[in-house]
């Protein structure tokens, strides 16, 4: 009877199988977009939420541009005020643009090129702010021509300490 309980044991732990005692390899971050997104123009991500902040702070967060034309294209980043906001929040107070920094306000993307463009708000220690807010990053392709033009929007809300 005792063997017989040895071997059930040892027959699970055999169809269990043993722990990795290595970690798995790391998945590798892709370097192009997914096919479905590979022929549009898109930007990423769609929002930015900043939370605790406070005047004298500083975030910093990166926006990516996809050109998905077959030409090169040169794209316009910059800081809009917010028509719409979300529930709870104010606009930015008028001074806010100047306290947004966009390290590549117009670059030049080749065909099918994603490129990241850091964006950081800094906020001097004695603004007065709203408790909560929003603005906008708005990328354009400069190079697109006819009656519509698409322009694409990246909702920044900033939340108070």
């Amino acid at each position: 009877m005792k063997w017989l309980v040895v071997l059930i044991v040892v027959a699970g732990l055999l169809l269990a199988g043993c722990p990795q005692t290595s970690a798995p390899p790391a998945a590798e971050t892709p370097t192009t977009p997914p096919p479905e997104l590979y022929d549009k123009t898109w930007i990423s991500p769609g929002k930015v939420e900043i939370g605790n902040f406070y005047p004298g702070a500083r975030a910093e967060y990166t926006l990516s541009i996809h050109n998905g034309s077959d030409e090169p294209a040169e794209f316009s980043v910059s800081y809009r005020v917010t028509e719409n906001t979300a529930d709870g929040y104010e606009p930015a107070p008028a001074m806010a643009q100047a306290w947004v920094i966009i390290a590549d306000p117009a670059p030049v993307l080749a065909a099918k090129e994603t490129r990241d463009v850091l964006i950081a708000v800094e906020i001097p220690g004695d603004a007065e702010v709203p408790p909560k807010w929003e603005f906008q990053i708005a990328v354009k392709d400069v190079t697109q021509t006819g009656m519509v033009q698409t322009e694409l929007a990246c909702r920044w809300l900033v939340e108070m300490k």
